[in-house]
């Protein structure tokens, strides 16, 4: 295996969460101060136009074929490493893993695409209704209920198993990487992100990225795994050879 080239595959996700980022922020950015309205939309969305949901779901896209490149890298690379560990719960955590790192090559995609076409769908009835927030919000929950399971099956399968995962791995020493990169999870940064929320910016929606970025240092931390294994092997290398 080039560990090199697995390591620069894996490395892939900076460019591509960074692209995504820009996703989450082109329609998750809303003026300071945006209030909710009923159970999914807010005022803030009707200063978003259609030229960010669009800049939205492409950086998605490329960013998602970025992360699959990376992910197949990876999820490859774990597995050979990890072929003759017989340990149980080594092996389901390690699986868990792989099973979400998969849903994210739907996942990425998918919530840039969903979540933009909410937003669209909101202001396309806000001015065939004349302005009426309340018809517009009424009718909006209609078209979201068509792919509500998907949307919440996936935010499931996608976050929480990724998180459970990556701590196990963290914490039972399965990666070599330091408990502090276990704040790296989806939901954990995710949290840090509402935490965000509570500075005084002249702008809100700040928490609509950090799950993105968690993925990006979730990967950064599974690069320097590979690299301080790589440099382990060749230390073993060398100690035998002098031997």
């Amino acid at each position: 295996m080039d560990t090199n080239k697995t390591i620069r595959n894996v490395l892939l996700t900076v460019p591509g969460m960074l692209l995504c980022l820009i996703g989450d922020y082109c329609i998750g950015l809303e003026p300071k101060g945006s209030k909710e309205i009923g159970l999914l939309a807010s005022d803030g969305w009707l200063t978003i136009s259609d030229l960010r949901i669009g800049i939205s779901n492409t950086c998605g896209m490329v960013g998602t074929f970025l992360f699959g490149i990376a992910v197949y890298s990876l999820i490859s690379y774990l597995r050979e490493t990890n072929k003759n560990n017989t340990n149980k719960w080594d092996n389901i955590f390690l699986k868990s893993f792989y099973f979400s790192l998969c849903t994210g090559c739907i996942s990425f995609i998918y919530f840039h695409i969903a979540c933009g076409k909410l937003i669209q769908s909101f202001n396309v009835l806000y001015d065939v209704t004349g302005g009426d927030i309340k018809t517009s919000e009424s009718a909006l929950l209609r078209l979201f209920a068509t792919e509500a399971i998907p949307f919440v099956l996936l935010l499931i399968l996608f976050d929480l198993v990724a998180t459970v995962s990556w701590i196990a791995l963290v914490l039972r020493k399965q990666l070599k990487l330091g408990k502090a990169w276990i704040l790296a999870a989806p939901l954990i940064s995710t949290l840090i992100g509402e935490i965000l929320e509570f500075l005084p910016l002249p702008f809100g929606g700040i928490s609509s990225g950090t799950e993105t970025l968690g993925w990006m240092f979730m990967f950064i931390g599974a690069a320097l795994h590979i690299k301080r294994n790589k440099q382990q092997a060749d230390t073993d290398k060398a100690t035998t050879t002098n031997l």
